[in-house]
């Protein structure tokens, strides 16, 4: 073997194990490189850009873009919900209003501004989440929404055909009406399991009470066929998260983020999806303050899609590190959705 062969043949050994011991975290592919797209919110209009924040565009410019969005398994369409409202007055000179939500969806390349189609007429259901193999929307339903004087909402887990059809309400058999309430709702990548933020209702709402009617519990992991827990149950294991909310299940289906509601000790987490294992993947700071929102994971599940309290979309490596990068500088972008492809 020449000197020169023996250089080279070196230099990939050397190569070789540098590889080796570079931590897997490092190697992942940068945010620069990512080629799948991100829907967000600006001035409740939903718009996309790519996955390192270039090229953003406009897409729907609905003015009442509300909640979390959901691309289809293949990236083709995307779902989002709309906000309205309405006001009453009663015989008696009482009255009151609310807030009205049904859920669209629309092919990601129509160039058609106004086009869309419902899924939902119902004026209750938001927060839709697309199942893996894309069939169905999982979204949360207030059952109570048509009903004029209703006092308290009536927030279900529901799933259903992309038409709306087939709707299936994802409670415990035997339960009464407002019981097993949730909200924002995800699918595991299996398909076989639903997490989302248990809500209780309060009893004493119409007792002159100035409190919330409902009062989030904390995070569960529910069978997709239903709910076989009891109540107790439901609330025990809510409260080994309490203070979680918006759950993202990660495309690998090793943990569940979500953004921590503490004042203190805040910031981004991930679980398991036993519950039993919990990382804090981002710091709160005064510099970042990670919205009270849905996040979204890139497909890869290296890396998390946030929205800060002053309006900016970040990135966030997933394995722990703190590393992140702001995608956006609009200063008024929410609730990131990136696309499973």
């Amino acid at each position: 073997m020449t000197r020169l062969q023996r250089r080279f043949t070196g230099a990939l050994l050397l190569g070789g194990l540098l590889t080796l011991l570079i931590p897997v975290a490092a190697r992942t592919q940068g945010p620069s490189k990512m080629p799948w797209k991100i829907a967000f919110m600006r001035d409740k209009n939903i718009w996309l850009m790519n996955g390192d924040g270039s090229n953003q565009k406009q897409w729907k410019p609905t003015g009442n873009v509300a909640g979390k969005m959901s691309f289809s398994p293949d990236g083709r369409i995307l779902a989002w919900s709309r906000q309205g409202e309405f006001t009453y007055k009663l015989p008696d000179g009482g009255g009151g209003g609310r807030r009205l939500y049904d859920i669209f969806q629309a092919e990601i390349d129509s160039t058609r501004e106004a086009y869309w189609r419902w899924v939902t007429f119902n004026h209750g259901s938001r927060s839709p989440e697309f199942s893996p193999d894309g069939k169905r929307l999982l979204y949360s339903y207030d059952m109570s929404s048509n009903t004029v004087d209703a006092e308290l909402p009536d927030f279900q887990i529901v799933h259903s055909l992309l038409d709306g059809s087939d709707m299936v309400k994802l409670a415990r058999a035997g339960s009464k009406p407002g019981e097993c309430q949730g909200m924002e709702p995800v699918w595991s990548p299996d398909g076989k399991s639903v997490a989302f933020t248990y809500f209780q209702r309060r009893a004493n709402i119409g007792d002159g009470s100035r409190e919330s009617p409902t009062k989030p519990i904390g995070l569960v992991v529910v069978p997709a066929t239903g709910i076989t827990a009891s109540e107790e149950e439901l609330d025990a294991q809510a409260r080994l998260h309490a203070d979680a909310g918006a759950p993202a299940w990660s495309p690998d289906g090793r943990w569940i983020a979500f953004v921590s509601t503490k004042t203190t000790d805040g910031g981004i987490y991930v679980v398991s999806p036993d519950l039993t294992k919990r990382n804090k993947i981002l710091e709160k700071s005064d510099r970042m303050t990670p919205a009270q929102a849905p996040v979204s994971w890139t497909p890869d599940s290296q890396w998390i899609a946030f929205a800060t309290v002053d309006g900016f979309i970040y990135l966030v490596a997933a394995d722990g590190s703190g590393k992140t990068q702001r995608i956006t500088s609009g200063g008024n972008d929410y609730m990131p959705t990136v696309s499973r492809r």
